[in-house]
């Protein structure tokens, strides 16, 4: 026969909060524990401090505690509520309090915040912080700027104490809102997950299964105090606008309705671990087709730039079919974050085997089509560098300037005319061409030093039987990707003329014969 449920229900709350007792069951020392909780003295924070300090009193006196705690719990959890319970132990609870600098009644509620906790016995701590500020400065709304800096004042209590706990008072009307608010913004699984009732393992949330009114209720039961921001109460924010407009008309639809958004939530994160084993499949793969890229097509690139590519026109259909809701978690691996609209375009794309570039904080997501791979490059402007004779490393490419002389001169160019290497990037998958690595011989007269360097707008090259071309022209006709031009390295001798981009094209300024005697060969090897 079940336990009866003790007649205070925020202290059941508590109690029957399975991850609470499991989070507990790992700390290494069950006889000091501490409980932070992010107090703004609204109705909330109030129900869950009462109920976190009705728990203090009774771990510490355990007297008839056994009653107290349901036989709903699952059996480990049960154990380790038994075990807690079975002597005194030493809770302390602590609150809090951020004051904004939004409200001028602001100063005055943390006065009030900190009277409550000599009422009740609480430590506390109460920081100022300029949250309008800070939500400027990290491009943030108000609202989730205070949201981080209120967290980041949890978790140093947390990071100073591993036998603390952090606390938030969420409940399953705060839940239901953050799901239609997910909606609205468009969303994934992750928002269709609602309020986590554990976050990072430390921070409970266990008033998740207490409707709004029913805290509201049991405070007026108890005649305890709270305070009102106003500001809440006006529906001119997103939060506040789904709180007072568009739960009350779900309710009337379905009076359960923010129990059934929790439920709702509980079902599809028994999905998540499907979804993230799927997904860490699918990395695993897109991993595996970066080394093979990187193996079959070393890039001569700048050494700022960091490239990845793979072939999702080849995936599995099964995972074609997903490919919006792949590219949306799986950039990221790559540290290349896309909006679900950009994500499905891209899927789009690649289904129709249509060219696709975004490019935003220096880097660059592009579909290349004529090739049929998804490329992912990390870019900034390199410093130019003067390359003399000798051998010298640029990023993970080594480069050498060798003199050629007498009869080694016509035999390195037999050697090129013959196995010269060149990247294509035509109809079907790019590959390179001939031996590695790349290489061109020029003339003796070769104005040095030479520079390496990114490319400029109007940079022309002079080609031996096409003339003057413009590098525009060339990476067009050669059909290079978009994202890897910016970062292609231009060689360019003591004038400023382009000789060489390494992999495609030799410049015909410095053209040498095999009748020459002496001539500069220049290597350019992509290590892996």
């Amino acid at each position: 026969m079940a336990t009866q449920a003790p007649a205070d229900p925020l202290l059941n709350a508590l109690l029957s909060f399975a991850p609470f007792w499991k989070a507990l069951a790992s700390l290494p020392n069950h006889h000091e524990l501490h409980l932070c909780l992010l107090f703004s003295g609204g109705p909330d924070s109030v129900a869950l401090a009462l109920a976190l300090c009705e728990f203090a009193k009774l771990a510490a006196k355990p007297a008839g505690a056994m009653k107290l705690v349901p036989l709903s719990l699952p059996k480990p959890e049960l154990a380790t509520a038994r075990k807690f319970l079975s002597k005194p132990r030493n809770v302390s609870v602590e609150l809090l309090h951020l004051n904004h600098g939004l409200r001028e009644a602001a100063a005055k509620e943390a006065k009030w915040v900190e009277m409550f906790a000599v009422k009740h016995g609480c430590g506390c701590e109460c920081r100022s912080s300029d949250v309008a500020a800070y939500a400027k400065e990290h491009c943030l709304s108000v609202e989730e700027a205070g949201r981080v800096v209120r967290y980041a004042m949890l978790n140093e209590r947390l990071e100073a104490n591993p036998n603390a706990f952090g606390f938030t008072a969420h409940n399953l009307n705060d839940n239901a809102e953050s799901v239609l608010y997910a909606l609205a913004q468009r969303t994934g699984i992750s928002g269709m997950l609602g309020i986590a009732p554990v976050l990072h393992g430390r921070i409970l949330r266990p008033l998740l299964a207490l409707r709004k009114n029913d805290v509201l209720e049991e405070l007026k039961r108890r005649e305890a105090k709270y305070m009102i921001d106003e500001t809440n109460l006006v529906p001119d924010r997103p939060r506040t606008f789904l709180r007072h407009k568009v739960v009350p008309l779900m309710q009337e639809l379905n009076p359960r309705f923010v129990e059934n958004a929790y439920a709702t939530c509980d079902n599809i994160r028994g999905y998540e671990g499907l979804f993230r084993w799927a997904l860490d499949t699918t990395t695993q793969i897109a991993l595996a087709e970066v080394r093979h890229w990187r193996t079959m097509l070393p890039l001569p690139i700048l050494p700022q730039a960091q490239w990845f590519a793979f072939a999702p026109s080849s995936w599995d259909e099964n995972i074609r079919g997903s490919l919006g809701v792949v590219f949306f978690h799986l950039l990221r691996n790559f540290h290349a974050s896309l909006s679900w609209n950009a994500a499905h375009e891209l899927a789009d794309a690649v289904r129709g085997g249509l060219g696709y570039q975004l490019t935003a904080h220096g880097i660059c997501v592009e579909y290349h089509a004529p090739s049929g791979l998804l490329f992912i490059v990390h870019a900034s402007k390199s410093e130019e560098a003067q390359l003399v004779p000798g051998e010298c490393w640029m990023g993970g490419s080594q480069v050498r300037l060798e003199k050629l002389a007498g009869e080694n001169v016509a035999a390195e160019l037999r050697r090129l005319e013959k196995d010269e290497a060149r990247i294509t990037f035509g109809v079907g998958q790019p590959c390179v061409e001939g031996a590695r690595p790349y290489a061109a011989v020029f003339g003796a007269g070769l104005k040095l030093p030479l520079t390496v360097r990114h490319v400029k707008r109007g940079d022309r090259m002079m080609l031996a039987r096409e003339g003057s071309s413009k590098l525009s022209d060339i990476f067009v006709n050669l059909k290079v990707p978009h994202c890897l031009r910016g970062c292609w390295p231009v060689v360019t001798d003591a004038h400023g003329e382009i000789v060489w981009l390494p992999g495609l094209a030799r410049g015909g300024a410095s053209a040498v014969t095999s009748r020459a005697q002496a001539a500069w060969k220049l290597t350019w090897e992509a290590m892996l």
